[in-house]
């Protein structure tokens, strides 16, 4: 069975990125405290404000774009509890990674191929893909450890086909005018590599 309906001990890693998130909407949004401009990630400004590695992530555009992401971590959270996962802080491990290394293949891509300075983006999504990524990869060819910690993931087809179609319909969602696809290609192409290691 996919869903497990229980609250586990470690289920708190996958509070803190929603608190996050939640924390700077209600600076952004409701308080207008924060500019989410000033944080947002914007690939000519990258290497001279890189404290927009992390900030990029936890701005959202409005309370949907929140919810959306929201909702991606509750589907990470099941499909890694599907996988038998082991490790305690696995998730928030892998987060810490895909922040600062989906931005920077982001970063790469858009220089660099595209030759885009003023791209701007926010949101979490970019991260989820990641995760999807590694969760695809995962119910697929199982994984032991990751970077030391002792995960065992374990293959899972209705997992798979899950990921499949969350992916398929992200990708398509992407397509869309004010959806930075490209951001998302960065963190599954992130998740990918996290998984290689």
């Amino acid at each position: 069975m996919i869903f497990s309906y229980r609250v586990s001990k470690d289920d708190w890693q996958y509070l803190l990125p929603f608190l996050a998130c939640s924390i700077c909407f209600v600076a952004t949004d409701l308080f207008g405290i924060i500019e989410k401009t000033k944080f947002a990630y914007w690939s000519g400004g990258l290497l001279v404000e890189p404290y927009r590695i992390i900030t990029t992530h936890f701005i959202h555009g409005d309370a949907k774009h929140l919810l959306a992401n929201t909702f991606g971590i509750v589907v990470a959270r099941y499909c890694l509890k599907g996988l038998r996962l082991k490790g305690n802080s696995f998730f928030l491990l892998i987060v810490g990674l895909l922040i600062p290394l989906q931005t920077l293949i982001f970063w790469f891509l858009d220089i660099f191929f595209f030759r885009n300075p003023m791209s701007l983006a926010i949101g979490f999504s970019g991260i989820l893909y990641g995760v999807n990524a590694f969760i695809l990869l995962a119910s697929i060819y199982e994984k032991q450890r990751f970077i030391g910690l002792k995960i065992d993931l374990k293959k899972n087809q209705q997992i798979r086909q899950t990921m499949i179609v969350l992916t398929g319909i992200g990708i398509a969602w992407s397509l869309l005018p004010g959806i930075s696809l490209l951001g998302h290609l960065a963190g599954f192409i992130a998740g990918v590599l996290l998984f290689l290691l």
